[in-house]
C-alpha cells in the first residue's frame, strides 16, 4: 500500500520540477537574447571611427545640435543616438522582443522598471538594467512592444531625440 503511495507522489514531484525548470530556462534565453542585442549594438563606441569604417552613416537631412546626432547603420535595421561622439542609444528595428505583449515580456525578463512618459500620460517604458551604466528600454504601444532601444542609462531619457 506505501509503495502505490511513493509512486504517484514520485511522478508529482518531478513534474513539478520539469515546469520549474523550463521556467528558468525560458527567462535565461530571454535575458541571454537581450544581452546578445545589446552586445550588437556598439554602445559606447566612437562614432567617428565607426563611420570611417563604414558600419554607421549620418541619417539624411539632420544635423549636429550641441553635440547629438542621429545615425544608423548602413542596412538601416539600427537607429542612433549619438552624443559627443559616442554611440549613446540604439533602437533596433529587428529585435526579437518587437510584438510581445507587455505580460509575456514580464513573463521573459524580470526586474523591469515602469517609466512613465515626460510628454504623454499613456505612454510609457519598460526598462531593464543591465549594470550602473548600460540598459535596454522597451516602448510600448496598445500594450506591445513597439521599439527596444539600447543605450546608456542616463541617455535613454533621450530617446525622443537631440535637443
Amino acid at each position: 500500500m506505501f509503495k502505490l503511495l511513493i509512486l504517484p507522489l514520485f511522478f508529482i514531484l518531478t513534474a513539478c520540477n520539469l515546469k520549474e525548470r523550463n521556467t528558468t530556462i525560458d527567462e535565461n534565453v530571454s535575458l541571454y537574447n537581450v544581452i546578445y542585442e545589446f552586445k550588437n549594438m556598439s554602445i559606447g563606441q566612437n562614432y567617428t571611427r565607426l563611420k570611417e569604417e563604414g558600419i554607421v552613416k549620418q541619417v539624411a537631412d539632420t544635423e549636429v545640435v550641441d553635440g547629438c546626432l542621429y545615425a544608423e547603420t548602413k542596412d538601416e535595421n539600427v537607429f542612433y543616438l549619438v552624443f559627443d561622439n559616442k554611440m549613446s542609444t540604439a533602437s533596433y528595428q529587428k529585435s526579437k522582443f518587437i510584438g510581445l505583449s507587455v505580460d509575456e515580456l514580464k513573463s521573459k525578463i524580470k526586474d523591469l522598471s515602469l517609466i512613465k512618459s515626460a510628454y504623454d500620460d499613456n505612454t510609457y517604458y519598460l526598462q531593464y538594467q543591465f549594470d550602473s551604466y548600460n540598459g535596454v528600454r522597451f516602448y510600448i504601444s496598445e500594450n506591445k512592444v513597439v521599439e527596444v532601444t539600447y543605450g546608456i542609462l542616463d541617455k535613454l531619457q533621450y530617446q525622443e531625440g537631440c535637443a
